[in-house]
């Protein structure tokens, strides 16, 4: 309110002294130039003077904001930045349609105008890989990361994962590694990191990385169940027995393996496979019994049938009696007859031997069935049909080679 009364007095005060001021005398204005002259009074120049200056004011600051961000500048500068963007936007669409080599020649000639940079770079590096360009596809993300120091890691991912391509998985792991320890909850970089691991057939350190896998859920379901499988299976697999080492140590180291192994895994019919094979390389045929037939009461299979058949047990009479047991309810089962023939063969049984090796051969002909029928036929002294059963043997592998070849 006190501002106000003081804006009214000043106003009164300058309208006062201009009235007084005009009273004293208008004065006046003259022009000459040649024959023409003009005049006017001080006033009306002083008018004009005040109007001329406002309207050149105006103009100046008109044309500034047009040359400006705010007209005419501003308007280029989105023109421009549409096109880089459609440049962009048409180069990865050349990318989903795989026209590698257009999307890679479009994406890295506008990066350096585009508004995503590196999206440019990363895409036609890409592209320049899916189109077995694999050095273009490096210097690309060299560049990436001199230019961009920033996005250093996304080129370094994007690195790894083109040695992977080459299926380079030592060099892979050289990068994936430093880069784990930065930021090891990293998705993508886990699912690198698993699949330069599974390329190397390094399956320690995989098997420790599946607890990330599965807590930051980058493998999930049906994919993370056979991986743990792959993984174990190949662990069990790749042990040797150190000769060097007593064989009750042997035993143990393998027996540490299974018991790491998740409990889940323990019925299924191909990692019991697996271990049976390596209690059978650490001479350990008593343990590989018992764990045959605990998996075979509780879930049939023919690969752990055919490696009951193949057990060479200290117990043999017991492990006919196991198998004949079995027989009652599969009684058609080729490999369990399979089986049961071998069984007695090495228990010099040949009348036997012979009649569950022909009832195999009758169900499910195949070259090792055909062989060891040939083997017990010679024992038995019927050496024409021994001769036969080998012959017949001969033909079933060549048919087997032909339709492997198909």
């Amino acid at each position: 309110m006190r501002r106000l009364l003081v804006l009214l007095m000043l106003a009164l005060l300058i309208g006062a002294a201009l009235v007084w001021v005009l009273q004293q005398g208008s004065g006046y204005i003259l022009l000459s130039f040649s024959d023409f002259s003009i005049e006017m009074s001080a006033w009306t120049g002083l008018l004009i003077y005040l109007t001329a200056t406002g309207l050149l004011l105006w103009l100046l600051l008109t044309w500034r904001w047009i040359a400006g961000a705010g007209g005419f500048r501003l308007w280029w500068k989105n023109r421009r930045s549409t096109r880089k963007i459609n440049q962009t936007a048409e180069g990865l669409l050349l990318f989903a349609e795989d026209d590698w080599q257009q999307a890679e020649k479009l994406l890295s000639q506008s990066a350096d105008k585009s508004a995503m940079p590196v999206v440019n770079l990363l895409f036609a590096a890409r592209a320049a890989a899916d189109n077995n360009q694999i050095d273009q596809a490096r210097q690309l993300l060299k560049r990436l990361k001199i230019t961009y120091p920033k996005s250093s890691f996304v080129a370094d991912k994007a690195l790894a994962e083109l040695l992977l391509l080459e299926e380079k998985p030592l060099e892979a792991l050289q990068i994936l590694r430093g880069m784990h320890s930065k930021k090891p909850s990293d998705r993508g970089l886990l699912r690198l990191l698993a699949d330069a691991y599974y390329m190397a057939g390094d399956w320690g350190p995989l098997q420790k990385l599946l607890r990330d896998l599965k807590h930051y859920k980058v493998v999930t379901g049906e994919a993370l169940a056979n991986l743990e499988l792959d993984v174990y299976c190949s662990l069990l697999d790749e042990y040797r027995a150190d000769t060097e080492l007593p064989v009750s140590e042997q035993k143990a180291l393998l027996e540490d393996i299974w018991y790491y192994t998740p409990k889940k895994l323990h019925r299924h019919p191909q990692l019991i496979a697996v271990y049976a094979n390596s209690l059978s390389r650490v001479g350990a045929p008593e343990k590989q019994q018992v764990l045959l037939i605990k998996a075979l009461n509780h879930q049939w299979h023919p690969q752990l049938v055919v490696q009951f058949g193949e057990l060479r047990s200290t117990t043999p009479e017991k492990q006919l009696i196991q198998g004949e047991k079995w027989l009652q309810k599969h009684r058609d089962d080729p490999d369990l007859l399979l089986a049961l023939g071998l069984i007695c063969q090495r228990l010099s049984f040949w009348g036997k031997a012979r009649d569950y090796l022909s009832a195999a051969v009758a169900l499910q002909p195949s070259t090792q069935t055909y062989i060891a029928l040939a083997e017990v036929l010679e024992k038995v002294g019927d050496s024409s049909a021994s001769a036969e059963t080998y012959r017949r043997g001969l033909m079933a592998a060549q048919q087997q080679e032909q339709q492997q070849e198909d």
